[in-house]
C-alpha cells in the first residue's frame, strides 16, 4: 500500500511543474517649468537644472499554463531531384547621353580682420564705450531690457522601474513528430535558362565648374602700452540697446538669405557680446550684417558679388516667434547691406 501511494505521488508530480520567470521594464515622465527673473542683464539662454527620482513597483501577473512537449523522431523521408539546369548569359549594352563631372572653384569674398590688443606694460585698462552717429529703430524694436524675463528652465524626471513575475505552471504532454528529410539527384531532364545582363555606358563625360563664396578670418596682433582708461568708439546702430533683439515683446529667429552669402564665425570670446559682434562688423569692409545671441556666438556675414568681392545689398531676413523671449534669441543689426524683417514666422 505504501508503494502504491509513492507511485501516486511521483506520476503526479511529473505532469505539473511550476517556475517563475522575471522581466523588468522602465517608464520615464518629466516636466518642465520656467523661474523668471529681474534687473542685471537678461542672459542670452536659459540655463536648466534637471532632478531625476527613482521608484520600484514589483507586479506579479495571473499564472499561465503551458503543455509540456516530447519530440518523438520519426522514420526519413527520402526525395528524389530529377531535372538539371542549364544557364544562359545574354550581354547588352546602352549607351546614354553625356554625363557632366562637377569641380568646386573657391573664391574668397573677403577677410575679416579681428583685433587683439595686448598690453606690453601689465596694465588691465578698464574701457570706456561711447557712440556716434544716429540710430532710429525699426517698428516695434524693444530697446529696454524688460522688468521680469526668464531666467532657468526647471526640471524634474521621475523614473519607474517595474518587476514583472510570470508564474508558469508545466502541465500535460503534447507530442511532436520531426521527421529527416534527405535528397538524392538522378538527373533525367535538363531545363535551360537564360540570364541578361545591361551595361550602361555614357557617350561622354563633360567637366564643368561651379563657384563657391568663401569668407576668411585674420587675427591681427597691437601691442601697445596701455593707459589705465581706454575710450572705445561704437557706431549709434551697435548700442547694447540698439542692436535689434526683439520686436513687439517676442524674440528673433532667422529667416531667408541672400544668394552666395557666408558667414565667418569669430572663435574669439570677446566679440560674444553682441554689442561688440556688431562693432566688429562695423569695422570690417564688406560686412553685410551680423547675427549674434543663443548661448554666445558672432557671426559676419557675407554676399558675393559675381563680378568679384563683397556686395552691400540685401544679405537676410528674421522673423519673430512666439516663444522665444526678447534677448533670448537672435541678435541682429545691418552692417554695409540690408536686413528686413518680415514679422511673425506663424509659431
Amino acid at each position: 500500500m505504501f508503494r502504491r501511494i509513492v507511485s501516486v505521488l511521483a506520476a503526479s508530480g511529473s505532469l505539473v511543474r511550476a517556475s517563475t520567470s522575471t522581466n523588468y521594464s522602465f517608464k520615464t515622465e518629466g516636466a518642465c517649468s520656467t523661474v523668471s527673473g529681474s534687473g542685471g542683464s537678461v542672459p542670452l539662454s536659459l540655463p536648466r537644472s534637471t532632478t531625476t527620482s527613482t521608484v520600484s513597483s514589483i507586479i506579479t501577473n495571473s499564472e499561465v499554463t503551458v503543455p509540456s512537449t516530447v519530440t518523438v523522431t520519426a522514420d526519413p523521408v527520402t526525395t528524389t531531384v530529377l531535372t538539371s539546369t542549364t544557364w544562359v548569359l545574354t550581354d547588352s549594352t546602352k549607351t546614354l547621353p553625356p554625363t557632366t563631372s562637377w569641380s568646386v572653384s573657391q573664391i574668397i569674398v573677403a577677410t575679416a580682420t579681428v583685433p587683439e590688443t595686448v598690453c606690453t606694460n601689465d596694465v588691465t585698462p578698464s574701457t570706456v564705450t561711447e557712440y556716434s552717429g544716429s540710430y532710429t529703430p525699426i517698428s516695434g524694436q524693444v530697446t529696454t531690457i524688460p522688468t521680469s524675463y526668464p531666467s532657468q528652465v526647471v526640471c524634474a524626471t521621475g523614473v519607474t522601474w517595474f518587476t514583472i513575475l510570470q508564474p508558469t505552471a508545466t502541465s500535460g504532454v503534447t507530442t511532436q513528430t520531426t521527421t529527416p528529410t534527405s535528397t538524392v539527384q538522378a538527373i533525367t531532364t535538363t531545363v535551360t535558362s537564360t540570364y541578361f545582363f545591361n551595361n550602361t555606358v555614357y557617350a561622354s563625360t563633360i567637366t564643368s565648374t561651379t563657384t563657391s563664396y568663401t569668407p576668411a578670418a585674420s587675427a591681427t596682433t597691437i601691442s601697445t602700452a596701455c593707459e589705465a582708461t581706454t575710450t572705445t568708439t561704437f557706431a549709434a546702430k551697435c548700442a547694447p540697446t540698439n542692436v535689434i533683439s526683439g520686436v513687439d515683446d517676442h524674440g528673433l529667429v532667422s529667416g531667408k538669405y541672400a544668394a552666395n552669402s557666408s558667414v565667418i564665425y569669430i572663435q574669439d570670446d570677446k566679440f560674444n557680446d553682441p554689442s561688440t559682434c556688431c562693432q566688429l562688423c562695423q569695422d570690417n569692409k564688406g560686412c553685410a550684417g551680423m547675427m549674434a545671441g543663443i548661448s554666445g556666438f558672432c557671426g559676419l556675414l557675407y554676399v558675393a558679388d559675381p563680378a568679384g568681392g563683397p556686395s552691400c545689398d540685401f544679405i537676410f531676413s528674421y522673423q519673430t516667434q512666439s516663444n522665444v523671449f526678447p534677448m533670448q534669441g537672435l541678435w541682429v543689426q545691418s552692417g554695409c547691406g540690408e536686413i528686413d524683417y518680415t514679422g511673425s514666422d506663424g509659431v
